[in-house]
Formats: C-alpha cells, sequence, structure tokens
C-alpha cells in the first residue's frame, strides 16, 4: 500500500500549527496495533467515531495505545 499523495503532519498534535475551518481528512496510524484509518477533523475535534477517540489535542486508538496515533493529511 501507498500513500503517495499524503503528507506526514510531524507529532501528533490535532490542530498544531493548522486552523480548520471546515472539516478535514485525515489519517491516523495507530503505533502499537498498526491500524490504519481515515478520520475527520472539524474544527480542532475529531468527529464521533467507536474507533478513535480524543483527548486534548492528541487522537488515540481503542486497542488501548498509550502513544496517540500519527496523523497523515491529504492534501
Amino acid at each position: 500500500m501507498t500513500l503517495s499523495s499524503v503528507r506526514e503532519k510531524r507529532g501528533s498534535v490535532v490542530g498544531e500549527g493548522i486552523n480548520y475551518s471546515q472539516s478535514e481528512e485525515v489519517i491516523a496510524f495507530c503505533p502499537q496495533c498498526k491500524a490504519l484509518q481515515t478520520v475527520w477533523l472539524v474544527g480542532n475535534n475529531l468527529m464521533p467515531t467507536t474507533k478513535f477517540s480524543q483527548q486534548r489535542d492528541y487522537i488515540y486508538h481503542n486497542c488501548g495505545a498509550r502513544q496517540p496515533c500519527r496523523l497523515y493529511f491529504t492534501r
């Protein structure tokens, strides 16, 4: 699988240096279980999903990972 049109946002912080005025499609990668899924951010908030949650400025996978997901933006 290649993600040729995807750029990685350094770190895992939501909204750092980017101001979302509309929805933004983001690929979340869990460092523990290697899950890879598209999620949506509206404002600087994660749209509700059953597999991912947001705590402060970080997005976590529900597998029990203590490390936040890495975020990849599609632009």
